[in-house]
């Protein structure tokens, strides 16, 4: 999943690198890709969540998230358990602003 980003930086765009239909018309290169993202499940381990983050990295390429998206989307895949201690998280970075979103890893 490591390369999976220069490989779609090297497909055409759709800004007039197209490619020819057998009919001879110009059709927009589109890639259909289909990700699984499982919950996660808060279990620290190491395998589990180098998997699980390279499956969010590469759905975030596709998608050309920003880092609040990401960060959201991430949420959505996390237990309550996960949710509960992100809040936490961002709470004690932030005490002015105890936003769910206010805050991005580090």
């Amino acid at each position: 999943m490591d390369n999976f980003a220069p490989i779609l930086r090297r497909l055409p765009t759709g800004d007039g690198s197209s490619s020819t239909s057998h009919s001879g018309g110009i059709t927009p290169f589109k890639v259909q890709v289909d990700f699984n993202i499982p919950i996660f499940e808060g279990l620290i381990d190491e395998d589990i969540v180098d998997k699980w983050l390279n499956l969010l990295e590469g759905y975030f390429s596709v998608h050309d998230f920003s880092n609040r998206e990401k960060i959201t989307f991430a949420l959505l895949k996390f237990t309550p358990h996960v949710k509960d201690w992100w809040e936490t998280y961002c709470e004690q970075k932030d005490k002015s602003d105890p936003v769910l979103f206010s805050s991005t890893p580090t």
